[in-house]
């Protein structure tokens, strides 16, 4: 069996089987990680054994989705099977809801001269560093074969896979999101950015004009003046690579139409009702049934 017909064998896929182009998953799995990022350290046969006992050495998880508003829309990722990891410490990640999202962009209408942008941290989970080190091995099969040669995997093999020590943040670590997020605040603080203590995931500046809602790694900033959103920018460039939509059109696969001269928006999710009608597989009725039971009589006073 060819390689890529391997991965796909093995692969957990988004919403779209109709992207399930070999040679393109191919090609997208051979792409490099992140430059001067070491992500997990490969251990020889010898070197196994001396895995920490408190450490449950988990497996691999290929994911293959297919994202058409990204650059490369064909994305392949090799995921952690965090359902085996045990870590100690707090798991839980404040982030932005939806109710928290529109209150944000109903005060982008009422304040005169704001607008609203997106922007998106790229190996937002890449670029943090473990407390601790996890452990995970992977089905030798499923490796290229020029990741072979070049790491010599055949000598590291044992009972066909091959045994990582997981460094950095990776997709389905339990910890990951905690980690880069507590990271996240203290880079932002050196800039005055701070969260705010009763309402998670929104954020804002103690002087500037300007907040923003925080969903992983999606930031829905409302700013008065493009200078202040440059300077949130330029902090966050430091350390991160960012993608930015300044028309601000999407955000967590909403769509917002904007019009600031009538100060009104349109948000919607094309496509939504039928890609869920294809993953759920539903049969359309022959008879167009718009409730699935008759609405309930209300009842009112004592009887309700």
């Amino acid at each position: 069996m060819k390689l890529s017909q391997r991965i796909l064998s093995h692969a957990r896929f988004g919403l779209q089987p109709s992207a399930k182009n070999s040679v393109a998953w191919l090609r997208v799995i051979h792409k490099p990680t992140p430059p001067g990022r070491i992500l997990y350290s490969l251990w020889t046969r010898d070197a196994i054994q001396h895995i920490p006992k408190d450490r449950t050495v988990t497996y691999a998880r290929v994911v293959v989705d297919y994202r058409p508003q990204k650059p490369d829309p064909n994305r392949v990722r090799i995921t952690v099977g965090g359902n085996l990891i045990h870590y100690p410490g707090e798991l839980t990640t404040r982030t932005a809801d939806l109710i928290t999202s529109k209150m944000l962009w109903n005060s982008v209408l009422s304040t005169e001269n704001a607008r609203f942008l997106t922007a998106d941290v790229k190996h937002f989970y890449l670029n943090t560093p473990l407390d601790r080190y996890e452990y995970m091995r992977m089905p030798f099969n499923l490796i290229p074969d020029h990741f072979v040669q070049q790491y010599d995997l055949k000598a590291k093999a044992k009972n066909g896979f091959v045994y990582m020590e997981i460094r950095r943040g990776l997709w389905g670590l339990p910890q990951a999101g905690i980690l880069a997020n507590k990271l996240l605040k203290e880079r932002l603080a050196k800039h005055r950015y701070y969260e705010v203590p009763h309402t998670p995931g929104l954020w804002k500046h103690y002087s500037r004009p300007i907040c923003f809602t925080l969903v992983v790694d999606d930031f829905g900033i409302k700013y008065v003046g493009k200078e202040h959103a440059e300077h949130l920018f330029k902090a966050l460039r430091q350390d991160y690579q960012l993608d930015v939509d300044w028309a601000g059109s999407l955000y967590c696969g909403i769509t917002l139409e904007w019009d600031y001269q009538a100060r009104t928006l349109d948000i919607s999710m094309p496509g939504y009702i039928q890609r869920m009608l294809e993953k759920f597989k539903h049969v359309p009725p022959p008879k167009p049934q718009d409730s699935p039971y008759p609405a309930p009589t209300k009842k009112c006073g004592k009887e309700a």
